[in-house]
C-alpha cells in the first residue's frame, strides 16, 4: 500500500476534491467601426491559418483575442456567435462565419481583387486544384492539439522545444487544458440550451484525452505526421525546382503545411523528422516559408499580432480579461481545437 493509500484511509473523512473553476463573466465587445473582426487566439493552430491568410490577401481586421484559460469561449456573447465554443470565428457586420474552413472560403470568395492576392490555382489549373485540396485535406486530418499536448507528456522523446514552449510554461499548458476542460462540464451542466455542441465538443476533449495519455496510441500520431512529411518530401524530389506545394504560387495547401512545420518546430520535433538529411526538402520548403512578409506577423513571438491585438481590443476587455490573456493565459490555446 502505497504511502497515499495510507493516509487516506486513516483519514476520518475523505480529501475534499478541488472545486470546478467557474467561467468569468464577460462581456459582448463592442466596435466603433465596420471592419471584419476575428475572435482568436494566436497559439490557435486553427487561428493562425486564418489570420495567416488575412495577411497573406491585405485584408484589414480587428483582431479580438478570446482569453480561452478563462472560458470566454464558453461566455453567453460568445456561445451565441459559435455553440460550439471554438475559435476562429469572422464576423463580418451581422453575417457570422464559425469554422476555419468555412472562413478561408469565405474570405478566399470576397476578396479577389488584384490587391488581394490569390491563393487558389489560376487559370483554373484542374489537376492542381485537386492537388491543393488533397493536401489540405491530409493535413488537416492531424490532430495538432493532441500532437502538441502529448509531446509535453511523453519526455522520451527527448525534443528540443524552443520558446515559449519550455520549461515550466509546458506544465502550464497541462494545467490549463485541465481547467479548460472542467470548465466545459460546468458549461454543460449551467447551459439551457445548445448542450449538444458542447456535448460533442467534450467528447472530443476526452478521446483526446485518452490518445495523448497514451504512448502507443500517441505513437500513432506520430507515424501519421511522418507519413504525411515523407509524402511530401518525395512529391518535391520528383517535382525540381517547384517551390510551393502545388506549384511556384503559394497556394492555401502551404498556409497550413508551412504552420504544421511551424508548431512541429515550437515544440522541438525539426530533429525527430527532418533535420540532418532525414527530409532535406521539407527542411528547405520550412526555410522558405519562414520567410515570407505573412509570416513573421503571424508568429506570437514577433509580438507582431500581439501589438495588433492590444491596439484593436475594446477598452472594456483591455479593463478585465486582457492583461490576464498576455501573460501565461494564453497557452491554454494549445488544447482548444
Amino acid at each position: 500500500m502505497s504511502k497515499n493509500e495510507v493516509d487516506t484511509a486513516a483519514s476520518p473523512h475523505p480529501p475534499t476534491p478541488p472545486p470546478t473553476p467557474t467561467p468569468k463573466e464577460f462581456a459582448a465587445p463592442v466596435f466603433k467601426d465596420d471592419r471584419l473582426v476575428l475572435y482568436f487566439h494566436p497559439y490557435n493552430f486553427h487561428s493562425q491559418k486564418v489570420i495567416l491568410i488575412l495577411y497573406e490577401k491585405n485584408i484589414d481586421f480587428i483582431p479580438y483575442a478570446i482569453d480561452l484559460a478563462n472560458g470566454e469561449q464558453y461566455s453567453a456573447w460568445f456561445l451565441n456567435l459559435n455553440p460550439k465554443g471554438d475559435v476562429p470565428v469572422l464576423q463580418d457586420g451581422t453575417f457570422v462565419i464559425p469554422n476555419s474552413n468555412h472562413i478561408i472560403s469565405y474570405l478566399d470568395n470576397k476578396f479577389r481583387k488584384d490587391v488581394h492576392g490569390v491563393l487558389k490555382p489560376r487559370g483554373n489549373n484542374v489537376d492542381e486544384f485537386k492537388k491543393m485540396e488533397f493536401y489540405e485535406n491530409i493535413i488537416s486530418q492531424l490532430p495538432v492539439g493532441a500532437l502538441s499536448l502529448g509531446s509535453f507528456i511523453h519526455e522520451d522523446l527527448k525534443l528540443m522545444p524552443k520558446p515559449p514552449f519550455i520549461g515550466p510554461i509546458r506544465k502550464s499548458c497541462l494545467r490549463n487544458n485541465e481547467k479548460v476542460y472542467e470548465m466545459l462540464k460546468r458549461s454543460i451542466e449551467e447551459a439551457e440550451t445548445n448542450k449538444t455542441s458542447l456535448l460533442r465538443k467534450l467528447d472530443i476533449q476526452d478521446r483526446r484525452k485518452r490518445l495523448v495519455q497514451s504512448r502507443v496510441e500517441f505513437q500513432k500520431i506520430l507515424d501519421a505526421v511522418n507519413n504525411v512529411l515523407r509524402y511530401i518530401d518525395n512529391d518535391f524530389k520528383e517535382n525540381p525546382g517547384r517551390e510551393w506545394l502545388v506549384s511556384n504560387e503559394f497556394s492555401l495547401a502551404d498556409v497550413s503545411f508551412g504552420l504544421l512545420l511551424h508548431r512541429l518546430y515550437q515544440l522541438g520535433f525539426e530533429n525527430y523528422y527532418w533535420t540532418y538529411g532525414k527530409l532535406p526538402y521539407v527542411e528547405s520548403y520550412f526555410l522558405r516559408f519562414k520567410k515570407r512578409e505573412a509570416y513573421q506577423k503571424v508568429i506570437p513571438s514577433n509580438f507582431k499580432i500581439l501589438k495588433d491585438i492590444w491596439q484593436n481590443t475594446p477598452a472594456n476587455y483591455k479593463i478585465g480579461a486582457g492583461a490576464g490573456f498576455l501573460g501565461m493565459a494564453m497557452f491554454a490555446a494549445l488544447a482548444h481545437k
